[in-house]
């Protein structure tokens, strides 16, 4: 599901929300966002030694209205195999490309501003995830993408948390639809009171992250992350660490994943 779905950056926002959890959020009227994102993960299986995925992905989001904002996703990866044959012995391979890109469109229809610093927000998504055409990574189909987050937000703290379901429609290994679902804490360490003067602040961010295949694979993270915040950009860092992994097929274990990301808004 792609690092589309989980981009937060907004001028109304006290926190910059989650680092791998969508919000329900959105920039102003005809603002801008732009982020950049990088993922390293390492992953091990039955058959495999070990599998290098690294992944590069743009991101560029724009708000048609206060309510209405649209974002597009184009990832770069890079795969790195070093497999055990039992008949050719030990086989070492890389490969990279462009992955499918998202487009999708988020609509918040729900807001509630109970107080000068609380705010409860509701919003659906909905997109497309639309094939490259990469041998290495493209799937062969055009699947569309529904969602739901919501975001809760007071002081120093924020909730969020996301249900978004794929339509997968092509063959093979992606025949499968796939439901996301996450679930975020944020919290400001510094300052505990906002200044005239205070140019930036640092968040903690706790968060919960799943994925369930329609094969009954399902995945499971917990992932950390901090973040340094200032009025026009973002610098943060999230590392997922596994809690369940049953997968269908033979498929490789992830170990740990990475990410690192910058975001610009203006």
């Amino acid at each position: 599901m792609v690092g589309a779905l989980i981009l937060a950056c907004v001028p109304d926002a006290t926190l910059a929300g989650s680092i791998n959890t969508d919000v329900a959020l959105t920039p102003r009227r005809g603002g801008s966002i732009f982020r950049l994102q990088y993922e390293y993960s390492e992953a091990d299986g039955p058959s495999v030694e070990q599998v290098n995925m690294s992944a590069v992905k743009g991101t560029y989001v724009y708000g048609w209205t206060e309510n209405l904002s649209s974002f597009l996703t184009v990832p770069y990866m890079n795969r790195q195999v070093d497999a055990v044959d039992p008949m050719l012995g030990r086989i070492e391979n890389a490969h990279d490309g462009i992955a499918d890109l998202t487009f999708l469109t988020k609509y918040r229809f729900w807001q509630d501003d109970r107080r000068p610093k609380e705010t409860l927000r509701w919003a659906a998504l909905g997109g497309l995830s639309i094939r490259s055409g990469d041998s290495d990574f493209t799937s062969d189909s055009y699947d569309p993408i529904i969602g739901t987050v919501f975001t809760w937000q007071r002081d120093r703290s924020e909730f969020d948390a996301d249900l978004i379901y794929q339509f997968n429609t092509g063959r093979d290994e992606f025949r499968h639809d796939a439901l996301r679902y996450d679930m975020s804490y944020s919290y400001r360490l510094f300052p505990s009171v906002f200044e005239p003067d205070d140019a930036y602040e640092f968040d903690v961010v706790g968060e919960i992250n799943g994925r369930y295949l329609t094969d009954g694979s399902h995945e499971l993270f917990l992932s950390p992350g901090l973040q340094f915040i200032t009025e026009r950009w973002i610098l943060e860092a999230s590392v997922q660490l596994p809690v369940i992994q049953e997968f269908a097929d033979h498929r490789a274990e992830t170990d740990y994943r990475v990410v690192v990301g910058l975001r610009f808004q203006w």
